[in-house]
C-alpha cells in the first residue's frame, strides 16, 4: 500500500510540475504511476487534497536533503547558539546541494511546482508558502547568527538574497559555461570549483560583519 501511494505521489511530482494542477488530469497522473484511478480516491480523496499532499511531500523531501538530517529542524533559539564552525557547516552544506541540484540539471520538482503557484492560485501559493516557511527560515536563522543582524531585519534579508542569489546565477548560467567550456556537461570537477568560488564569497561576505555573534 506505501508503495502504490508512493507511486502516485511521485508520479503526481512530475506531472504538477510540467503541466500544473490544472494542466494535469487524474488520467495523466494514474497512467504515470500505473495504477488504478481508484487509488487517487482512497489514498488522497481528490486532485486537489493529491495536490496539498505533493506540495507537503516536497517540501519533506526538500528540507530532509538540504538539512541532510532525519530530525526536526532547528529552532531559532538552537541556531543561535550554535558555535561558528557548526553554523558554518550547515550554510555550506544547504549551498553546496542547491548547487548540486542545479548545475548537476537535477530535475527540480519543486521550485517549478513553486512558479506555477505563483501564477496559477493565491490559496495554493499560500499553502506552499507555510509548508516551506521552516526551511525558508533556517538561512535567515544561520545568517543571523554569523553577521550578528537581527533575523527580520531588511539588511538581513539582503544578506541572504546576495548569498542564496549565486546559487540561481550559477544555475541560470549553467548553458553559458557549457558553451563558453565547448563542453557536453559540467564535470564533478568544475561543479567542485563553483562550489568553492561560491563559498568563497559567502564568507567574504559574512567576514564583512565583526558584531554581535559573529565574533563568537
Amino acid at each position: 500500500m506505501k508503495d502504490t501511494r508512493q507511486k502516485i505521489l511521485h508520479a503526481a511530482t512530475r506531472l504538477f510540475a510540467q503541466k500544473g494542477f490544472s494542466g494535469a488530469s487524474v488520467r495523466d497522473i494514474v497512467n504515470l504511476a500505473q495504477v488504478n484511478v481508484s487509488a487517487i480516491r482512497y489514498y488522497f480523496g481528490d486532485k486537489r487534497k493529491l495536490y496539498q499532499e505533493t506540495l507537503k511531500f516536497l517540501a519533506e523531501e526538500h528540507r530532509r536533503r538540504s538539512w541532510n538530517k532525519n530530525e526536526p529542524l532547528p529552532t531559532t533559539d538552537e541556531v543561535l547558539a550554535y558555535p561558528r564552525g557548526k553554523a558554518l557547516a550547515l550554510l555550506k552544506h544547504m549551498l553546496d546541494y542547491l548547487l548540486e541540484c542545479g548545475l548537476s540539471n537535477h530535475d527540480l520538482p519543486l521550485e517549478r511546482i513553486f512558479t506555477r503557484v505563483e501564477l496559477e492560485s493565491a490559496p495554493m501559493r499560500k499553502m506552499l508558502l507555510s509548508y516551506l516557511a521552516p526551511y525558508r527560515e533556517l538561512p535567515h536563522q544561520l545568517l543571523a547568527k554569523l553577521t550578528g543582524l537581527p533575523v527580520k531585519s531588511p539588511e538581513l534579508l539582503v544578506v541572504s538574497r546576495s548569498i542564496f542569489g549565486q546559487v540561481m546565477l550559477s544555475e541560470c548560467h549553467r548553458l553559458v559555461i557549457l558553451k563558453e567550456l565547448g563542453v557536453s556537461h559540467i564535470s564533478p570537477e568544475l561543479r567542485q570549483q563553483i562550489k568553492e568560488v561560491v563559498w568563497r564569497h559567502t564568507l567574504a561576505i559574512l567576514n564583512s560583519y565583526t558584531k554581535g555573534t559573529n565574533k563568537k
